[in-house]
Protein backbone atom coordinates (compact mmCIF):
# COMPACT_ATOMS: atom_id res chain seq x y z
CA UNK A 1 0.00 0.00 0.00
CA UNK A 2 1.25 3.24 -1.46
CA UNK A 3 1.48 5.93 2.09
CA UNK A 4 0.49 9.43 1.98
CA UNK A 5 2.24 10.84 4.56
CA UNK A 6 5.86 9.72 6.02
CA UNK A 7 7.46 10.25 9.63
CA UNK A 8 11.10 12.29 9.17
CA UNK A 9 13.78 11.36 11.65
CA UNK A 10 16.36 13.15 12.70
CA UNK A 11 18.86 10.50 14.04
CA UNK A 12 16.68 8.55 16.57
CA UNK A 13 14.00 11.62 16.90
CA UNK A 14 11.24 12.44 15.03
CA UNK A 15 11.60 15.98 13.56
CA UNK A 16 8.18 16.03 11.91
CA UNK A 17 6.20 14.90 8.78
CA UNK A 18 5.93 14.41 5.29
CA UNK A 19 2.83 14.49 3.58
CA UNK A 20 2.50 14.34 -0.51
CA UNK A 21 -0.45 15.12 -3.06
CA UNK A 22 -0.40 14.53 -6.57
CA UNK A 23 3.63 14.58 -7.18
CA UNK A 24 4.40 17.32 -4.67
CA UNK A 25 5.41 17.52 -0.80
CA UNK A 26 5.33 19.48 2.23
CA UNK A 27 6.60 19.03 5.27
CA UNK A 28 5.38 20.05 8.96
CA UNK A 29 7.79 19.88 11.84
CA UNK A 30 6.51 18.12 15.17
CA UNK A 31 5.89 21.36 18.05
CA UNK A 32 8.26 18.65 20.25
CA UNK A 33 11.18 18.87 17.94
CA UNK A 34 10.74 22.60 18.13
CA UNK A 35 10.85 22.48 21.26
CA UNK A 36 13.75 20.50 21.53
CA UNK A 37 17.10 22.58 22.55
CA UNK A 38 19.91 22.37 19.50
CA UNK A 39 17.12 21.03 17.02
CA UNK A 40 18.73 21.01 13.40
CA UNK A 41 16.67 22.24 10.23
CA UNK A 42 16.11 19.67 7.90
CA UNK A 43 17.42 22.06 5.65
CA UNK A 44 18.64 25.91 5.55
CA UNK A 45 15.76 26.05 2.82
CA UNK A 46 13.54 24.28 5.08
CA UNK A 47 13.73 26.69 8.82
CA UNK A 48 12.23 25.54 12.30
CA UNK A 49 9.33 27.10 12.48
CA UNK A 50 5.59 25.98 12.99
CA UNK A 51 3.55 25.71 10.01
CA UNK A 52 3.47 23.98 6.45
CA UNK A 53 6.89 24.19 4.08
CA UNK A 54 5.68 24.03 0.61
CA UNK A 55 6.73 21.79 -2.06
CA UNK A 56 8.97 25.02 -3.62
CA UNK A 57 10.82 24.16 -0.76
CA UNK A 58 10.43 20.68 0.07
CA UNK A 59 10.56 18.62 -3.20
CA UNK A 60 14.26 19.68 -3.91
CA UNK A 61 14.99 18.46 -0.64
CA UNK A 62 14.19 15.22 -1.28
CA UNK A 63 15.23 15.23 -4.87
CA UNK A 64 18.64 16.02 -3.63
CA UNK A 65 18.44 12.61 -1.53
CA UNK A 66 18.31 10.31 -4.85
CA UNK A 67 19.97 9.71 -8.00
CA UNK A 68 20.33 12.07 -10.85
CA UNK A 69 20.12 9.77 -13.20
CA UNK A 70 16.25 9.30 -14.55
CA UNK A 71 17.04 5.51 -15.63
CA UNK A 72 18.08 4.80 -12.08
CA UNK A 73 15.36 5.84 -10.81
CA UNK A 74 13.11 3.93 -13.12
CA UNK A 75 15.01 0.68 -11.83
CA UNK A 76 14.12 1.82 -8.73
CA UNK A 77 10.51 2.40 -8.75
CA UNK A 78 10.21 -1.11 -10.34
CA UNK A 79 11.89 -2.84 -7.63
CA UNK A 80 10.47 -1.28 -5.03
CA UNK A 81 6.71 -1.51 -5.66
CA UNK A 82 4.36 -1.75 -8.98
CA UNK A 83 2.81 1.61 -8.10
CA UNK A 84 5.78 3.61 -6.53
CA UNK A 85 6.11 6.49 -9.18
CA UNK A 86 10.02 7.14 -10.31
CA UNK A 87 8.44 10.94 -10.78
CA UNK A 88 7.65 11.27 -7.54
CA UNK A 89 10.69 11.52 -4.51
CA UNK A 90 8.22 10.89 -1.70
CA UNK A 91 6.68 7.64 -3.51
CA UNK A 92 11.05 6.27 -3.78
CA UNK A 93 12.05 7.43 -0.52
CA UNK A 94 8.89 5.65 0.80
CA UNK A 95 10.96 2.75 -0.18
CA UNK A 96 14.69 3.62 0.16
CA UNK A 97 14.29 6.15 2.92
CA UNK A 98 15.83 4.64 5.59
CA UNK A 99 19.45 5.47 5.13
CA UNK A 100 19.79 8.70 3.26
CA UNK A 101 22.40 11.47 2.88
CA UNK A 102 22.44 13.02 6.54
CA UNK A 103 20.84 12.44 9.56
CA UNK A 104 17.28 11.89 7.77
CA UNK A 105 15.11 8.96 7.96
CA UNK A 106 11.57 8.60 6.15
CA UNK A 107 9.72 5.67 7.99
CA UNK A 108 5.93 4.89 7.56
CA UNK A 109 4.21 6.98 10.25
CA UNK A 110 3.50 4.23 13.08
CA UNK A 111 6.95 3.25 12.90
CA UNK A 112 10.01 4.17 15.22
CA UNK A 113 13.96 3.90 13.82
CA UNK A 114 15.02 0.59 14.44
CA UNK A 115 18.33 0.66 16.41
CA UNK A 116 19.57 -2.67 16.83
CA UNK A 117 22.04 -2.20 13.19
CA UNK A 118 21.69 -4.81 11.95
CA UNK A 119 24.06 -5.99 9.47
CA UNK A 120 24.26 -9.13 6.74
CA UNK A 121 28.38 -9.75 6.55
CA UNK A 122 29.20 -10.03 2.96
CA UNK A 123 32.52 -11.29 1.32
CA UNK A 124 34.42 -9.47 -1.45
CA UNK A 125 33.34 -12.01 -4.47
CA UNK A 126 30.10 -10.72 -3.76
CA UNK A 127 30.82 -7.40 -3.32
CA UNK A 128 33.43 -8.00 -6.87
CA UNK A 129 29.88 -9.03 -8.30
CA UNK A 130 27.97 -6.21 -7.42
CA UNK A 131 30.73 -4.11 -8.83
CA UNK A 132 31.54 -5.92 -12.18
CA UNK A 133 27.41 -5.67 -12.61
CA UNK A 134 27.69 -2.08 -12.31
CA UNK A 135 29.98 -1.62 -14.60
CA UNK A 136 28.07 -3.73 -16.68
CA UNK A 137 24.61 -1.82 -16.33
CA UNK A 138 25.54 1.73 -14.09
CA UNK A 139 21.83 1.69 -12.94
CA UNK A 140 22.11 -1.43 -10.73
CA UNK A 141 22.76 0.70 -7.51
CA UNK A 142 20.76 -1.88 -5.11
CA UNK A 143 21.45 -5.12 -3.85
CA UNK A 144 17.90 -6.53 -4.19
CA UNK A 145 18.21 -9.53 -1.77
CA UNK A 146 18.51 -7.82 1.37
CA UNK A 147 15.90 -5.78 3.50
CA UNK A 148 18.55 -2.98 3.73
CA UNK A 149 17.63 0.02 1.29
CA UNK A 150 19.43 2.90 0.97
CA UNK A 151 19.39 6.11 -0.54
CA UNK A 152 22.48 7.94 -2.51
CA UNK A 153 22.27 11.40 -4.65
CA UNK A 154 24.19 11.78 -7.56
CA UNK A 155 24.65 10.69 -10.90
CA UNK A 156 27.45 8.05 -10.65
CA UNK A 157 26.91 4.64 -9.95
CA UNK A 158 27.85 3.33 -6.41
CA UNK A 159 26.63 1.51 -3.15
CA UNK A 160 26.45 1.55 0.62
CA UNK A 161 28.18 -0.92 2.77
CA UNK A 162 28.92 -1.31 6.57
CA UNK A 163 32.66 -1.66 7.58
CA UNK A 164 32.26 -4.86 10.50
CA UNK A 165 35.55 -5.74 12.05
CA UNK A 166 37.74 -5.39 9.15
CA UNK A 167 34.64 -6.66 6.81
CA UNK A 168 31.80 -5.59 5.27
CA UNK A 169 28.34 -5.91 6.01
CA UNK A 170 24.94 -4.59 4.15
CA UNK A 171 22.85 -2.24 6.20
CA UNK A 172 19.52 -4.07 7.25
CA UNK A 173 16.60 -1.72 8.05
CA UNK A 174 17.65 1.23 9.37
CA UNK A 175 21.25 0.68 10.13
CA UNK A 176 23.50 3.98 9.15
CA UNK A 177 26.00 2.82 5.83
CA UNK A 178 29.81 3.80 6.65
CA UNK A 179 31.39 3.77 3.32
CA UNK A 180 30.42 4.20 -0.01
CA UNK A 181 31.66 2.02 -3.10
CA UNK A 182 32.16 3.29 -6.77
CA UNK A 183 33.60 1.11 -9.60
CA UNK A 184 34.01 4.60 -11.36
CA UNK A 185 33.00 5.44 -14.77
CA UNK A 186 33.27 3.11 -17.15
CA UNK A 187 34.00 5.20 -20.59
CA UNK A 188 37.22 6.87 -18.45
CA UNK A 189 39.99 5.24 -17.77
CA UNK A 190 40.87 4.63 -14.18
CA UNK A 191 38.35 7.44 -13.55
CA UNK A 192 38.12 5.55 -9.51
CA UNK A 193 41.86 5.85 -9.28
CA UNK A 194 41.65 9.64 -10.89
CA UNK A 195 39.07 10.53 -8.04
CA UNK A 196 41.13 8.94 -5.16
CA UNK A 197 44.46 10.43 -6.09
CA UNK A 198 42.49 14.10 -6.47
CA UNK A 199 40.77 13.91 -3.28
CA UNK A 200 44.25 12.56 -0.96
CA UNK A 201 46.00 15.26 -3.53
CA UNK A 202 43.29 18.17 -2.13
CA UNK A 203 44.04 16.38 1.74
CA UNK A 204 47.52 16.79 1.25
CA UNK A 205 47.61 20.46 0.06
CA UNK A 206 45.03 21.55 3.48
CA UNK A 207 41.90 20.88 2.05
CA UNK A 208 39.60 19.49 4.20
CA UNK A 209 38.49 15.78 1.42
CA UNK A 210 36.45 12.57 1.98
CA UNK A 211 38.88 9.75 3.28
CA UNK A 212 39.38 7.66 0.13
CA UNK A 213 40.95 4.26 -0.60
CA UNK A 214 41.11 2.10 -4.15
CA UNK A 215 40.39 -1.83 -2.80
CA UNK A 216 40.40 -5.19 -5.16
CA UNK A 217 36.99 -7.13 -4.11
CA UNK A 218 37.16 -10.66 -6.16
CA UNK A 219 40.03 -8.46 -8.54
CA UNK A 220 37.46 -5.76 -9.53
CA UNK A 221 38.67 -1.90 -8.29
CA UNK A 222 36.47 0.22 -6.96
CA UNK A 223 37.33 3.71 -4.91
CA UNK A 224 36.00 2.95 -1.49
CA UNK A 225 35.10 6.11 0.34
CA UNK A 226 34.49 7.07 4.18
CA UNK A 227 31.06 8.58 4.73
CA UNK A 228 32.04 12.09 6.56
CA UNK A 229 28.03 11.72 7.54
CA UNK A 230 28.70 9.36 9.95
CA UNK A 231 30.83 8.85 13.26
CA UNK A 232 31.59 5.80 15.54
CA UNK A 233 30.25 6.07 18.59
CA UNK A 234 30.53 3.53 21.45
CA UNK A 235 27.00 2.74 21.02
CA UNK A 236 27.29 2.21 16.92
CA UNK A 237 26.92 4.29 13.94
CA UNK A 238 25.90 7.57 14.31
CA UNK A 239 24.26 9.80 11.69
CA UNK A 240 25.32 13.32 11.67
CA UNK A 241 23.13 15.59 9.62
CA UNK A 242 23.96 17.33 6.08
CA UNK A 243 23.20 18.98 2.94
CA UNK A 244 24.38 19.96 -0.59
CA UNK A 245 24.04 23.28 -1.37
CA UNK A 246 21.55 23.01 -4.17
CA UNK A 247 19.30 21.43 -1.07
CA UNK A 248 20.28 24.21 1.29
CA UNK A 249 19.59 26.99 -1.37
CA UNK A 250 15.93 24.99 -2.70
CA UNK A 251 17.23 24.51 -5.96
CA UNK A 252 16.27 20.71 -7.80
CA UNK A 253 19.24 18.62 -8.85
CA UNK A 254 18.28 19.23 -12.39
CA UNK A 255 19.76 22.80 -11.60
CA UNK A 256 22.90 21.74 -10.02
CA UNK A 257 25.69 23.51 -12.69
CA UNK A 258 25.14 27.48 -12.87
CA UNK A 259 24.70 27.45 -16.29
CA UNK A 260 21.67 25.69 -15.55
CA UNK A 261 20.47 28.48 -13.56
CA UNK A 262 21.91 26.90 -10.57
CA UNK A 263 23.40 28.18 -7.46
CA UNK A 264 27.03 30.66 -8.51
CA UNK A 265 29.36 31.43 -6.02
CA UNK A 266 28.32 34.45 -4.75
CA UNK A 267 24.80 32.37 -4.52
CA UNK A 268 26.63 30.20 -2.14
CA UNK A 269 28.46 32.96 -0.07
CA UNK A 270 25.03 34.96 0.24
CA UNK A 271 23.99 31.43 1.73
CA UNK A 272 27.00 30.87 4.21
CA UNK A 273 26.68 34.65 5.24
CA UNK A 274 23.08 34.43 6.05
CA UNK A 275 23.87 31.38 8.23
CA UNK A 276 27.52 31.56 10.28
CA UNK A 277 28.74 35.06 11.75
CA UNK A 278 30.91 37.30 10.21
CA UNK A 279 33.83 36.16 11.44
CA UNK A 280 33.22 32.19 10.98
CA UNK A 281 31.43 32.87 7.41
CA UNK A 282 34.44 35.03 6.21
CA UNK A 283 36.53 31.25 7.08
CA UNK A 284 34.15 29.46 5.08
CA UNK A 285 34.25 31.91 1.98
CA UNK A 286 37.60 31.09 1.72
CA UNK A 287 37.57 27.69 2.39
CA UNK A 288 34.81 27.38 -0.26
CA UNK A 289 36.10 29.94 -2.92
CA UNK A 290 39.84 27.85 -2.74
CA UNK A 291 37.92 24.55 -3.00
CA UNK A 292 36.80 26.35 -6.33
CA UNK A 293 40.42 27.38 -7.48
CA UNK A 294 41.70 23.70 -6.40
CA UNK A 295 39.16 22.52 -9.08
CA UNK A 296 40.41 24.74 -11.48
CA UNK A 297 44.03 24.18 -10.73
CA UNK A 298 43.87 20.11 -11.39
CA UNK A 299 41.04 20.83 -14.02
CA UNK A 300 37.97 19.11 -12.07
CA UNK A 301 34.72 19.98 -14.56
CA UNK A 302 32.03 18.41 -12.30
CA UNK A 303 32.09 20.80 -9.08
CA UNK A 304 28.85 21.70 -9.27
CA UNK A 305 26.45 23.08 -6.47
CA UNK A 306 26.09 19.32 -5.62
CA UNK A 307 29.22 18.31 -4.94
CA UNK A 308 29.87 20.71 -1.96
CA UNK A 309 27.52 20.12 0.84
CA UNK A 310 27.27 21.48 4.85
CA UNK A 311 27.40 20.00 7.92
CA UNK A 312 24.52 21.54 10.21
CA UNK A 313 24.32 20.75 13.60
CA UNK A 314 21.67 22.88 15.35
CA UNK A 315 22.15 26.50 14.37
CA UNK A 316 25.94 25.40 13.56
CA UNK A 317 26.73 25.33 10.11
CA UNK A 318 30.16 24.27 8.55
CA UNK A 319 31.49 23.24 5.10
CA UNK A 320 31.98 19.68 4.65
CA UNK A 321 34.72 18.02 3.31
CA UNK A 322 35.23 18.11 -0.53
CA UNK A 323 33.81 14.81 -2.43
CA UNK A 324 33.36 13.58 -5.81
CA UNK A 325 36.61 15.51 -7.55
CA UNK A 326 38.54 13.59 -10.85
CA UNK A 327 40.03 16.07 -13.19
CA UNK A 328 39.65 15.55 -16.84
CA UNK A 329 42.95 16.34 -18.16
CA UNK A 330 44.74 13.07 -18.62
CA UNK A 331 41.72 12.24 -21.12
CA UNK A 332 41.28 12.38 -25.22
CA UNK A 333 37.96 14.87 -24.41
CA UNK A 334 39.93 17.27 -22.82
CA UNK A 335 40.81 20.47 -24.70
CA UNK A 336 42.54 23.09 -23.30
CA UNK A 337 41.09 26.08 -25.01
CA UNK A 338 37.68 24.48 -24.40
CA UNK A 339 37.70 23.13 -20.94
CA UNK A 340 35.60 24.41 -18.31
CA UNK A 341 34.52 24.67 -14.74
CA UNK A 342 31.30 24.03 -13.45
CA UNK A 343 31.19 27.06 -11.57
CA UNK A 344 32.11 30.74 -13.15
CA UNK A 345 34.95 32.94 -11.66
CA UNK A 346 34.16 36.75 -12.08
CA UNK A 347 32.04 35.51 -14.83
CA UNK A 348 34.54 33.05 -16.87
CA UNK A 349 33.56 28.95 -17.11
CA UNK A 350 37.04 28.35 -19.34
CA UNK A 351 39.98 27.28 -17.48
CA UNK A 352 41.96 29.67 -19.50
CA UNK A 353 39.91 32.70 -19.14
CA UNK A 354 40.53 32.86 -14.85
CA UNK A 355 43.42 34.20 -13.98
CA UNK A 356 44.67 36.49 -11.06
CA UNK A 357 42.71 39.19 -11.82
CA UNK A 358 39.48 36.80 -12.07
CA UNK A 359 40.57 35.02 -8.69
CA UNK A 360 41.09 38.85 -7.05
CA UNK A 361 37.74 39.96 -8.58
CA UNK A 362 35.44 37.30 -7.78
CA UNK A 363 37.40 37.43 -4.27
CA UNK A 364 36.88 40.54 -3.98
CA UNK A 365 33.10 40.51 -4.91
CA UNK A 366 32.27 38.03 -1.63
CA UNK A 367 33.80 40.57 0.70
CA UNK A 368 37.38 38.99 1.08
CA UNK A 369 41.09 40.79 0.61
CA UNK A 370 41.56 39.75 -2.65
CA UNK A 371 45.39 40.25 -2.86
CA UNK A 372 45.96 37.73 0.14
CA UNK A 373 43.19 35.50 -1.53
CA UNK A 374 45.52 35.35 -4.95
CA UNK A 375 48.22 34.94 -2.60
CA UNK A 376 46.75 31.83 -1.14
CA UNK A 377 46.00 30.02 -4.79
CA UNK A 378 49.68 30.86 -5.93
CA UNK A 379 50.61 28.91 -2.83
CA UNK A 380 48.16 25.99 -3.77
CA UNK A 381 49.98 25.84 -7.13
CA UNK A 382 53.49 26.20 -5.85
CA UNK A 383 52.67 22.96 -3.58
CA UNK A 384 50.48 20.94 -5.92
CA UNK A 385 53.21 19.47 -8.72
CA UNK A 386 55.51 17.99 -5.77
CA UNK A 387 52.47 16.59 -4.10
CA UNK A 388 51.31 14.96 -7.42
CA UNK A 389 54.61 13.48 -8.70
CA UNK A 390 54.92 11.72 -5.09
CA UNK A 391 50.87 10.50 -5.20
CA UNK A 392 51.23 9.01 -8.67
CA UNK A 393 54.62 7.12 -7.64
CA UNK A 394 53.44 5.21 -4.57
CA UNK A 395 53.84 1.84 -4.72
CA UNK A 396 49.96 1.02 -4.12
CA UNK A 397 49.08 3.56 -6.66
CA UNK A 398 51.60 2.07 -9.28
CA UNK A 399 50.72 -1.46 -8.29
CA UNK A 400 46.89 -0.72 -10.04
CA UNK A 401 47.83 0.75 -13.33
CA UNK A 402 51.76 2.35 -13.25
CA UNK A 403 51.31 3.86 -17.14
CA UNK A 404 48.05 5.35 -16.11
CA UNK A 405 49.45 6.94 -13.29
CA UNK A 406 52.77 7.96 -15.16
CA UNK A 407 50.24 9.89 -17.70
CA UNK A 408 48.07 11.25 -14.78
CA UNK A 409 50.90 12.98 -13.21
CA UNK A 410 52.73 14.42 -16.31
CA UNK A 411 48.91 15.97 -17.26
CA UNK A 412 48.27 17.08 -14.21
CA UNK A 413 52.26 19.04 -13.73
CA UNK A 414 51.55 20.63 -17.17
CA UNK A 415 48.25 21.87 -16.11
CA UNK A 416 49.80 22.87 -12.98
CA UNK A 417 52.45 24.84 -15.02
CA UNK A 418 49.99 26.78 -17.31
CA UNK A 419 47.68 27.97 -14.16
CA UNK A 420 50.97 28.94 -12.12
CA UNK A 421 51.60 31.17 -15.10
CA UNK A 422 47.89 32.45 -15.19
CA UNK A 423 48.48 33.55 -11.31
CA UNK A 424 51.17 36.02 -12.73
Amino acid sequence: MMERKLAVFMGSQRAGTVECSVRASSFTYDHDYLATRGASPLSLSLPLHPGIHQPTAVDPFLWGLLPDNPETLQRWAVLAHPQADEHNPFSLLQHYGRDCAGAVQFLPEEEKPDDSQEVQRVDDVAIGAQLRALNADPNAWTFVDTAGRFSLAGAQAKFALVEVDGGWGRAIGSTPTTHIVKPGIPKFREQALNEHLCLTLARRLGLPAAHTQIRSFDGTHAIVVERYDRRLTPTGIERLHQEDLCQALGVPPSQKYQDDGGPGIIDVVRLVRRAQTKERADATAHRYLLAVAFNWLIGAPDAHAKNYSLLVRGSAVALAPLYDIATIIPYESFRPHTARIAQAVDGNYLLVDIGAQAWHAQATAVGLDGARFVDDVRTLASRAPEAVASLCAAADVRAIDAPFAAELSAALQERIAVAQSQLR
